[in-house]
């Protein structure tokens, strides 16, 4: 897990850039938000958490430019633009904001705002070569005084994120600082200490599963991911998702952290991957799963196991619903795993992913003391000694 210097994390607060009402500050920011085919944004919740920040600048500051990335574009889709976007900000901050399509109107811009297009559709920004690299960096760079990284889900290091910051005084933004300070506080938890996981694939976070193994007291692991630690105890899974490849790990990691992983003790079965509503779908009596069928939600001792360790838990992180909670058949699981957790409120708990927030949202659950948009980014925090956009910063 990443050590925090606290101190140094503080005072490199963007509030406390000298003299902000003169300084020409390039934000990189967070607004990777879900858009539909032409780029109207169809949930607007990481718009909305970096506002605040966008418009304290916009106010403050004697330039702002605004960058950001958008999805993962092949080309300048329009999907993927920030077109639409840019005129709500403009709306929504009551001001005239430019919006930048090319880098070469970028040259002497002096005061005002500057929204720039998707920082992706430059082809520096995650270039190899480090000479395209450098040359996007310069352009960002070259008409500001002050950088401030407030995208703290952007964790990769890319132009925008890291190369800008090797360049400029820079400081750390107001959702990235509070992100940190809330991850910080599971250095040193209070116990007992429950994570609640769901991932479709063993090999897509190895190490943010070990990291969680080392510092929890529990680790539940529900829909997917189990059936490759299932399968390495000799139990039968059916036609449910396994990495055979990763056979070999999961026994390793079941008989090192015995004590520690909770795994399933029953499941809701179909015979093929279709709303369990409109098709066939029964509960097993233990934790095989029969041949030709698949597992697609934990049932009600899996759901009585939970509950009992997350009831007791004083820190409690969930990352992701117990199964396909978008069909209300198969949701039951990840109601009563979310409504312990938020009914816990002697605990402290947080929650990250979008597929958890999602499940938030649709199953009206509330009393979280944290929900993180930042999920990659967040195992990326507990996995490794290192974040390199944070870094920069601070060293």
């Amino acid at each position: 897990m990443y050590q925090l210097d606290k101190e140094k994390f503080i005072t490199k607060s963007y509030t406390n850039i000298p003299y902000i009402e003169n300084k020409k500050v390039l934000l990189r920011t967070c607004l990777n938000v879900i858009t539909d085919s032409e780029g109207n944004m169809t949930d607007a919740t990481r718009y909305h958490e970096s506002f605040p920040a966008i418009k304290a600048l916009a106010e403050q500051a004697k330039m702002l430019l605004i960058t950001a990335h958008l999805g993962r574009p092949k080309h300048n889709e329009a999907q993927y633009s920030f077109a639409k976007i840019a005129q709500k900000l403009a709306t929504d901050l009551w001001k005239q904001v430019n919006f930048v399509t090319d880098l070469a109107d970028l040259e002497g811009i002096s005061e005002w705002i500057y929204f720039l297009e998707n920082i992706r559709f430059f082809s520096g920004e995650d270039s190899k070569e480090q000479v395209n690299r450098d040359q996007l960096a310069h352009v960002l760079v070259k008409s500001c005084d002050v950088f401030v990284n407030d995208a703290f889900a952007d964790y990769r290091e890319s132009v925008s994120t890291y190369d800008v910051a090797k360049l400029l005084p820079s400081y750390i933004g107001p959702v990235f600082a509070r992100e940190v300070l809330e991850l910080s506080k599971l250095a040193d938890p209070e116990r007992p200490f429950v994570a609640v996981l769901w991932w479709a694939k063993l090999s897509e976070k190895l190490d943010s599963l070990l990291a969680l193994l080392k510092v929890a007291d529990k680790v539940l692991v529900g829909w997917a991911m189990i059936y490759t630690l299932l399968k390495a105890k000799g139990i039968s899974v059916g036609d449910s998702l396994v990495e055979d490849d990763k056979l070999d790990v999961a026994k390793e990691i079941i008989n090192q952290y015995w004590d520690t992983l909770v795994l399933l003790d029953d499941h809701m079965i179909v015979k093929e991957f279709k709303d369990p509503a409109l098709v066939w779908y029964e509960y097993t009596p233990d934790h095989h799963v029969p041949e030709g069928r698949k597992a697609i939600d934990i049932w009600p001792k899996a759901i009585a196991r939970f509950v009992q360790e997350l009831t007791q838990a004083k820190t409690i992180v969930w990352n992701w619903p117990m199964g396909v909670f978008e069909w209300e058949t198969s949701a039951h699981g990840t109601q009563h795993i979310g409504k312990a957790i938020a009914e816990n409120i002697l605990a402290y708990t947080l929650v990250w992913g979008g597929d958890s927030i999602a499940a938030i949202n649709s199953l009206w659950l509330s009393g979280f003391n944290h929900i993180s948009t930042g999920g990659g980014a967040m195992l990326s925090y507990l996995a490794y000694e290192s974040f390199p956009t944070l870094d920069v910063i601070l060293k």
